[in-house]
């Protein structure tokens, strides 16, 4: 199961600059586009990989809070905080050593930030902010998840009300779930969602990358499926659990999206209209090896959405090609989509799409959000502000985080990764928090 950076430099870079908006998409004005460098690193993965994983949280205040990683693959991986004032400034504050894959944070109804990482050899560690600076204090609340062996992988995390939520991987490749009060010190007995199969041969089966929603009186975990994990690790559905906040050991589950052995169907992003529409977007149709199929969608980015309380699933394409994709539900006016179209080891291409019908139809805002940046060529993991990680949306204003690295090829079997902010200010939308 290899999930990979150095010493970083703290340089910052902001610039913002007016994209014209076509007059069809219905946005008055213009869109201005930030973009902000936080940090670099010299790592053997993105600081960004895990879209299921909060890195960037907002509180009321305009304060914001990143998390970056760096180091060697094999014991040599730390993490960094990282705080924004609300007039501008990136701060780097407390590190963290002995994790694995990228660490996560989440913001809790006290305001204190919370961390979580995982490791090779050590139980999966909670740490809380001891102090409101939430920067560069830190103490230890709970180690472990739930079960004897407390290490876990593929963590996702979130927080509702008091209450936080952890799904994990163990080494089997099971993916549980469990909870507990913020400030708690020990995890509940963790539920099992989805028994894994550890195969040699043909690849592991395993539900991979929980990320957590939540409306009304339950909670939403959904998942990218892979039954060749380890081998070739292509993903052939994504799925979804579903449980009641008062008794979460009641999980549902169902299917969102149905490929193929060989394609790749992974889950990037979810989001929950107002009115109770879920949205899950994803990729899917891009071949990888064996049979190819007739059946299967063309290669792109889609949207399967349904209400809460009904069974069925409509897909609905987002983008053609293959890429990723960040979702962002505003009342407002609808849900925004940020694109990249490629892939992290590729040259991209990222814009901004809006759907004012639930998903059925996109249309583009910003054809080329990075246009007055040609130098950013790799920018990949976009991941947008979420309350599930008890983020506060600001306004008419869009926050991203983003990777780039310099180049495709390692140095010592590390890449020049750029942690990157990304705003899109929508003019004439209108205001509300």
């Amino acid at each position: 199961m290899k999930l990979t950076i150095g010493s970083v430099l703290a340089v910052i870079v902001a610039v913002g600059f007016p994209v014209a908006a076509p007059a069809s998409d219905g946005v008055d004005g213009q869109v201005c586009v930030g973009i902000e460098r936080i940090d670099t690193a010299l790592a053997w993965a993105s600081p960004g990989w895990g879209y299921n994983a909060p890195k960037i949280v907002r509180n009321a205040a305009g304060e914001m809070w990143a998390v970056n990683f760096f180091g060697k693959y094999g014991g040599h991986e730390r993490a960094r905080v990282l705080k924004r004032s609300a007039d501008g400034r990136w701060i780097k504050g407390a590190e963290f050593d002995s994790l694995y894959q990228p660490s996560m944070i989440f913001l809790d109804p006290d305001g204190r930030l919370n961390y979580v990482q995982n490791s090779q050899t050590l139980p999966i560690r909670h740490y809380r902010s001891s102090d409101d600076e939430n920067l560069n204090s830190f103490s230890l609340i709970a180690t472990g998840n739930g079960l004897p062996d407390g290490r876990g992988w593929y963590v996702g995390v979130a927080v509702h009300g008091r209450t936080m939520f952890m799904a994990y991987v163990t080494l089997t490749y099971d993916l549980y779930l469990t909870w507990k009060d913020i400030t708690s010190p020990a995890w509940h007995d963790a539920v099992l969602i989805e028994p894994g199969l550890v195969d040699t041969a043909r690849g592991n089966h395993s539900w991979l990358y929980p990320r957590f929603a939540f409306f009304g009186d339950r909670g939403y975990i959904t998942v990218s499926s892979t039954v060749d994990g380890s081998k070739y690790n292509t993903y052939d559905k994504v799925c979804m659990a579903s449980f009641l906040l008062a008794s979460p050991e009641q999980v549902e589950k169902e299917l969102v999206y149905e490929g193929a052995v060989g394609y790749y169907s992974y889950c990037y992003d979810v989001a929950i209209t107002n009115d109770s529409l879920l949205l899950c977007a994803f990729n899917a149709g891009r071949y990888r090896y064996g049979p190819r199929r007739d059946d299967i969608l063309p290669a792109g980015l889609y949207v399967a959405a349904r209400k809460i309380g009904q069974t069925q699933w409509s897909v609905h394409q987002v983008d053609e090609g293959d890429g990723a994709v960040a979702l962002f539900w505003r009342p407002e006016d609808g849900c925004y989509a940020v694109i990249t179209r490629g892939s992290w080891d590729q040259e991209n291409h990222t814009l901004l799409k809006r759907s004012t019908d639930g998903g059925q139809t996109w249309s583009v805002v910003v054809d080329d959000v990075l246009a007055d940046h040609p130098e950013i060529k790799h920018q990949f993991f976009a991941q947008g502000l979420r309350t599930e990680s008890g983020s506060t949306r600001e306004g008419d204003t869009l926050h991203a985080l983003m990777t780039n690295h310099a180049s495709v090829k390692p140095v010592d079997g590390l890449y020049d990764f750029d942690l990157l902010h990304l705003s899109i200010r929508l003019h004439g939308g209108k205001d509300g928090k």
